[in-house]
């Protein structure tokens, strides 16, 4: 079964009751979440989808309403005791883009992988 939750539907700016670009995803009891929009921490708190468990996360496109949750979400899962790596996958420049947006973060407790621009089966 798969259960998915949409946790920002908004564009541009986060609203008190609207978040930006995310989806939580459940499927054989692994956590994808798509896009990470500003927002999504307080989204997944509400729906308690769960910081920690989350085992991949893509990013459709690297715009600021898809990426700018990221820091501050992958900082709650290194503050929640995660030491698992994460994988981050996305289109080309993702690693790029990355780098600059995880500069704030030298002390994750936790590898990330970067997937650039996937051509094969993961």
């Amino acid at each position: 079964m798969i259960d998915i939750r949409l946790l920002g539907t908004g564009g541009g700016m986060p609203m008190p009751n609207r978040f930006l670009s995310s989806i939580m995803m459940a499927y054989k009891g692994r956590k994808i979440l798509f896009d990470c929009g500003e927002g999504t921490q307080v989204a997944m708190r509400k729906y308690k989808t769960g910081f920690r468990a989350i085992d991949l996360i893509l990013i459709s496109h690297y715009h600021g309403d898809h990426i700018f949750g990221l820091p501050g979400l992958l900082s709650t899962m290194g503050n929640s005791e995660r030491t698992e790596p994460v994988t981050i996958i996305g289109p080309e420049g993702i690693k790029r883009v990355l780098k600059g947006l995880l500069l704030s973060l030298p002390n994750l407790p936790f590898d990330i992988n970067i997937i650039e621009n996937p051509t094969g089966h993961l």
